[in-house]
């Protein structure tokens, strides 16, 4: 996900709708589609612009979410979006792989559009998770047949968090996160994987 993102960062193209559902497998290989509000950074600036918030809301920047009230000048504003703006995105199926939901999942909707750009809005990062499971044992169920919580590796709670930044400046960068121990597979992780499964259904 991250090499299929970066492709098109490279092409100055922010994609603005990184959800589970725009990532495919066809013929064994990941392919990132719809393209339908991506829009092309041009070469004055780091930016792209909108006029109106667009995109699937459990998944966008809190940047993506502004007040777009007029100004002082009776303009309207514009939203201003990066490269950190996917990025974000890319954090919120990390979260939803480890835990099983996005991490605004759980509010309703007036509640997302708060919570999301508040800065004083702190993210829960619990240290267990069910969908993540022992490569070396069955995934083991208790006798009340429920699934037991596997500890989340540190390494994996520090990348979550660092793409899940309220500020976009403090995010981490896809080439800064394919070049971590963790994530390129030079970290030897604990004995443990995903049920990649769980995030495919959003």
């Amino acid at each position: 996900m991250l090499e299929a993102v970066y492709t098109i960062h490279l092409e100055k193209i922010v994609h603005s709708d990184l959800k589970p559902a725009n990532f495919i497998i066809t013929d064994g290989s990941l392919k990132l589609i719809d393209f339908g509000i991506a829009k092309t950074i041009q070469n004055d600036t780091t930016n792209i612009q909108r006029e109106q918030q667009v995109g699937t809301i459990n998944y966008m920047s809190p940047e993506a979410i502004q007040d777009l009230n007029v100004n002082n000048q009776g303009e309207g504003k514009l939203i201003k979006l990066g490269r950190a703006s996917d990025v974000w995105s890319l954090g919120c199926i990390l979260y939803q792989l480890v835990y099983g939901r996005p991490p605004f999942a759980h509010l309703n909707m007036y509640q997302k559009f708060k919570c999301i750009p508040d800065p004083d809005h702190h993210i829960e990062f619990p240290p267990t998770s069910s969908l993540i499971y022992n490569v070396n044992q069955v995934h083991s169920v208790d006798e009340n047949n429920t699934s037991q919580d596997i500890p989340v590796d540190e390494n994996l709670l520090r990348i979550m968090k660092s793409c899940l930044q309220k500020n976009s400046k403090d995010r981490a960068t896809i080439p800064e996160l394919l070049a971590d121990p963790f994530l390129s597979g030079s970290y030897v992780r604990g004995n443990y994987q995903f049920c990649f499964e769980n995030i495919f259904y959003d």
